[in-house]
């Protein structure tokens, strides 16, 4: 039964939300291209890396801090690091994320605190940087509600247009 929902995947038939997240727990690489095509909105994406990634899974973030994947990186210390999104949704798009990796800003603890601070005092030098002198925004998505797409506590940094409000 499940080579025949493959098999519909595979040749890009439309398929049903509750497929696709049932599939979801197939590890193979094509299957999961597929799937995230078909969940294109931002809420979709969250709610799926919710129920693949725990707060111990590594992430896409840890691979970028122990530099086996690449980034194009414009900041860097002994605490975190900031580098262009891959996906930018303005003309500038920076995330800055501690390489401490804190799933989420709910979970993080009164022990975080300095770095928490040193994450803000750090996207605002980045930000300088890059040269937002007219404003930027400063976004933190926390949880599936929040549509939080990636477990690692991370600020994104949008700029270089005038943002417009509501965000959400």
């Amino acid at each position: 039964m499940l080579s025949r929902y493959y098999c519909t995947v595979t040749s890009k038939v439309n398929i049903s939300r509750a497929l696709l997240q049932q599939l979801s727990s197939l590890r193979r690489p094509h299957v999961q291209t597929l799937i995230a095509r078909e969940l294109t909105n931002e809420v979709d994406l969250a709610k799926l890396a919710a129920q693949k990634y725990g707060p111990s899974e590594p992430t896409i973030f840890s691979k970028i801090i122990d530099k086996s994947i690449p980034a194009k990186i414009v900041f860097e210390d002994d605490q975190c690091l900031a580098f262009h999104d891959v996906s930018p949704q303005a003309p500038v798009h920076v995330l800055v994320i501690p390489k401490l990796p804190i799933p989420q800003l709910s979970k993080a603890t009164d022990d975080d605190k300095p770095l928490l601070g040193h994450l803000l005092t750090t996207a605002k030098k980045v930000a300088e940087t890059l040269k937002l002198e007219e404003g930027y925004r400063i976004v933190i998505n926390d949880g599936v509600n929040g549509a939080q797409s990636v477990y690692h506590l991370h600020i994104h940094i949008l700029g270089g247009r005038q943002m417009n409000w509501p965000p959400g």
